[in-house]
């Protein structure tokens, strides 16, 4: 997976969410409670998907994404989070690549 591949996939998803907010009208009260609780679930369940590959753990780089990201998770900002995962993506690739 190329640097380029990784900036084009933040991209789209931080503009998908951008354009969601801006075009889709505010969901009533009771839905936004359910909404409100399902991101953790679900980033859980694919972060620990891909931390493991093939039954072993996955490569040093993708954890130190996995640990960018995590970090930065209670600014509650997706570009934040977005911007850590990348940036303990290279220095994991530098240290361990």
């Amino acid at each position: 997976m190329s640097l380029g591949l990784i900036a084009l996939i933040a991209l789209m998803t931080y503009a998908s969410r951008a354009l969601a907010l801006v075009a889709m009208p505010h969901p009533p009260e009771r839905l936004r409670v359910v909404l409100d609780r399902i991101p953790a679930p679900l980033f859980a369940s694919l972060a620990a998907l891909s931390l493991v590959e093939g039954g072993g753990p996955a490569q040093a780089a993708t954890l130190c994404a996995a640990a960018g990201a995590l970090a930065l998770t209670p600014t509650r900002s997706l570009l934040y989070v977005l911007a850590g995962g990348l940036a303990g993506y290279v220095v994991g690739d530098f240290l361990f690549g």
